[in-house]
Formats: structure tokens, sequence, C-alpha cells
């Protein structure tokens, strides 16, 4: 996993023999034994650059089954998509993964934004964004506070986000049923709204997720965007007759 890591962090680049012997207390013959093992798993590839190694194409195959737990990516792609249309904003699907969000879908209508994930895959931890608040919400508060002990340095170190604005924002979603996110010292140009995709016990399965530009957000959007989010939310677990649940 380390290999895999190492290999991931040199982005197109790929990495080299050096820069798993630095990064790994490892001998060079381990080494090379463990980079042919990976390569015929096909979790390792030969970079165009000579010596260097690429992330093979199997994990995508992973990828793509790691983010569709209980069918709800495919629920939600063509949702997101048609939000995306209608609408004109980006929007995302998103899924608690330990004491993060983790991205697993995103759809980018005709005014697109930034947000803190940029692609399928990015992570968060639970905190950041509308997102994470619609997944907090719906967790025991047992459970809340805890992930938010682990994530409270992170938080404020990195994204100047304080544990009070975040129970604040859960409490706004129990009384509006929408994610507002909380302010921060990042992405202050925009803003997002959130509602959680919620399973027949009540259960976060995830949430869906619109960011645009604070411009955006007139009264008459921000109702448009909330009603065809729970709309699209509601019909997804419909859909499944019951089938999302996560054991």
């Amino acid at each position: 996993m380390q290999l895999l890591q190492i290999t991931a962090r040199g982005g197109h680049r790929g990495a080299g023999i050096d820069d798993y012997l630095d990064a790994l207390e490892i001998s060079r013959p381990t080494l090379y034994r463990l980079l042919k093992s990976l390569k015929e798993q096909g979790f390792l590839r030969p970079s165009p650059v000579r010596g260097r190694y690429l992330l093979g194409y199997e994990l995508l195959v992973l990828g793509a089954q790691a983010g569709n737990g209980a069918g709800l990516r495919d629920l939600a792609r063509p949702r997101l998509l048609s939000l995306a249309q209608s609408l004109g904003d980006s929007f995302y699907l998103f899924a608690r993964d330990g004491v993060n969000a983790v991205c697993l879908e995103v759809q980018n209508g005709a005014s697109p934004v930034g947000s803190f994930v940029r692609a399928t895959g990015g992570r968060l931890p639970l905190g950041v964004g509308q997102a994470s608040i619609a997944l907090l919400a719906y967790l025991p508060t047992t459970e809340q506070d805890a992930i938010l002990a682990v994530n409270a340095c992170l938080l404020e170190r990195d994204y100047a986000i304080a544990i009070a604005d975040i129970k604040a924002e859960i409490c706004h979603l129990h009384a509006h049923g929408f994610a507002r996110g909380v302010e921060g010292s990042l992405l202050p140009e925009f803003a997002g709204l959130a509602v959680p995709i919620l399973d027949h016990s009540g259960h976060p399965l995830g949430a869906l997720s619109c960011s645009m530009l604070k411009s955006r957000m007139t009264d008459a959007h921000r109702e448009a965007v909330l009603t065809q989010m729970r709309h699209e939310a509601n019909e997804m677990v419909t859909h499944a007759h019951g089938l999302l649940y996560l054991e």
C-alpha cells in the first residue's frame, strides 16, 4: 500500500526506484519483487519514462466498486447530471469514510465552480463543507463528538473552522432540512447547499451537495436547488425499493 501511495504522489510522472527507496526502509531486491508483483496484478504499470511506474488500471476497477456501495453511485450519477443541466451549478455525491467525507461523483453545469474537492475520490475531514454537515447530523451525538474530536486540530489549522460552528450548522440542518457548511478561511466567494440521503431507518447513506458562486445564491435559486435535490434524494431511496442499506 505504501508503494501505491508513493506512486500516486508522483502524479503524471509516477515514481522511480529512488523515490521508493528514499521513502521506505526496504532493500532493493525486496522492492523489485514487490514492484514485479504489483505489475503482474495490474496495480502498477510502466511509465513512458524508463525506470518509473504509474498506478495501474486495475485500481480503477476497484475504485468503481468501492465508490458504489449499496448502488449509491449508479443511482446518483444520472440525477446529478440532471441537476447540473437544469440548474447550472456543480453537484456532488458524498459518502462517509471513517472521519472523512469522500466524493463519489461530480457533475458540473454551465456555471461550474471550485470546491474543497477537485474530482471524484477527493477526501475531506468531516466538518468541512456542507456535505459533511449532512453526513454528521444524523449520526448519534456521541459519534459526532468522537469524529469532531479527532478532526478538531486539522479543522482549525487548515480550514479555520471551529467545532462550535459545526454544531450550530448541524442544529440549522435539523431545523431547516438543509446544510450550508461553515464559513472558513478558504473559498470565501463560494456558497453551498446539501441534503442528506437517508435510508428507511434514518441512517445517512450519503449526501447530495451543490456549490455555486455567492452571487447566484438568490432566494429563488436556493429554493429551486433545494427542491430538486430533495426530490432526487427521495427518488434514489424509493427507486432502490428498500435496497439502500449499509451493513
